[in-house]
């Protein structure tokens, strides 16, 4: 049956999409390949799940254009692409990372959760946002840092990365801006939502 991918709005045949990517999930599989999902914000019992939570929104070729940064990122978290890093403090400077795809996979996973009809992403509404962040995943443009900016931040347990740890995003505030966070892949992700340029 076709319906219309929510990112192209054409309508054909659409793929199961995950909102976080699958590779995402691999240290939370058990032997069975199950995992389970426990939600933070309701008093429902746990669920198992043996795929990261999808559902059908987009169609092949946009499923495989945001592919590219996906693969972008994996290969980075798992050391295949080396990045330098400097600390200053608190702060750590990561350098020799693509700026365009490392972009566009944040934006792409904002975006997705912000459509997705999943309980788990039920926090996240980007209202007049949506559409421009959505122009610029269609149009691979990653925008200047600043406007809808992203920070990281890097969850640990026992000063290892917790990475067997996704949590449902919420939504907080960062002074006068609205800002969504999501936990994945050891990290903590922070994206600011605002129509002004932060100051950065």
């Amino acid at each position: 049956m076709e319906s219309e991918c929510a990112l192209c709005g054409k309508s054909g045949e659409l793929r199961n999409s995950h909102v976080i990517p699958e590779f995402l999930y691999s240290e939370m599989y058990d032997g069975k390949h199950r995992f389970r999902v426990i939600s933070t914000l309701t008093d429902d019992p746990p669920k198992l799940h043996q795929k990261g939570l999808r559902e059908s929104l987009l169609c092949g070729v946009c499923e495989s254009n945001i592919s590219g940064p996906e693969r972008y990122l994996s290969l980075v978290m798992t050391g295949q692409i080396p990045v330098g890093n400097s600390q200053s403090g608190n702060l750590v400077e990561i350098t020799g990372l693509d700026y365009t795809k490392f972009r566009l996979f944040g934006l792409s996973v904002l975006w997705r959760a912000h459509i997705s009809k999943l309980p788990f992403f039920a926090a996240i509404d980007l209202g007049h946002h949506a559409a421009e962040i959505k122009r610029m995943v269609l149009d691979s443009d990653p925008g200047h840092p600043g406007r809808y900016g992203f920070f990281l931040a890097p969850l640990t347990v026992n000063r290892e990365p917790a990475t067997d740890v996704i949590l449902e995003p919420t939504k907080s505030r960062l002074g006068d801006n609205r800002c969504y966070r999501f936990v994945f892949g050891g990290i903590v992700w922070v994206f600011v939502v605002a129509s002004h340029r932060a100051p950065w």
